[in-house]
């Protein structure tokens, strides 16, 4: 592994970890809310992946609610055996487990849905570039997944996520981000 993403990747967590529950982490996230929301990638969505996020990222509560009331099917990820995975369709009655890294995702059951059904994934990240480029969070489990992905991909990168120039290093293996909505 990289041991200078793996320094960036630290960085970058200490700031969002100390940010975490003031109001201008609160007010950058409604400005984001509001560009996605208006924008064209996310009028054409029927079907949107995201993470269901951790208190030092951003909140993907509201995104989720939205989708709902546009009547948009929402699928969040299932880690997988050999660093891949999988999007479940997610429904009020779905059981949600953390898994081994801490993060929130879907028991196994449940509805699997094929990429070529997802219109629209949230991607996230600890830091993304004007490029496209992102610094994710060291599993390559969205590389691997967004590889052969056809869809639409965007990320929200408030200030602390964004930078002009990459400034960690990018590898071959590192899917850009077609759309990084930013303030």
């Amino acid at each position: 592994m990289n041991k200078e993403k793996i320094l960036y990747r630290k960085k970058q967590l200490a700031i969002f970890e100390e940010r975490k529950s003031g109001w201008d982490k609160e007010l950058d996230e409604l400005l984001l809310y509001r560009k996605l929301f208006n924008s064209s990638e996310w009028s054409k969505a029927d079907t949107v992946g995201v993470t269901l996020s951790l208190p030092s990222e951003i909140d993907t509560k509201p995104i989720i609610l939205q989708a709902w009331m546009e009547s948009k099917q929402v699928c969040i990820p299932l880690t997988l055996a050999q660093r891949k995975m999988s999007f479940k369709l997610l429904t009020p009655t779905m059981k949600v487990t953390r898994n081994k890294f801490g993060i929130l995702e879907p028991e196994s059951s449940g509805i699997t849905l094929e990429k070529s059904r997802i219109d629209l994934i949230i991607v996230p990240g600890l830091a993304f570039s004007s490029k496209g480029e992102r610094l994710g969070f060291g599993g390559g489990y969205f590389d691997r997944f967004l590889a052969d992905y056809g869809g639409t991909t965007v990320s929200l990168a408030e200030k602390a996520r964004f930078f002009e120039e990459s400034v960690w290093p990018v590898e071959e293996t590192d899917v850009l981000i077609e759309k990084i909505l930013t303030l």
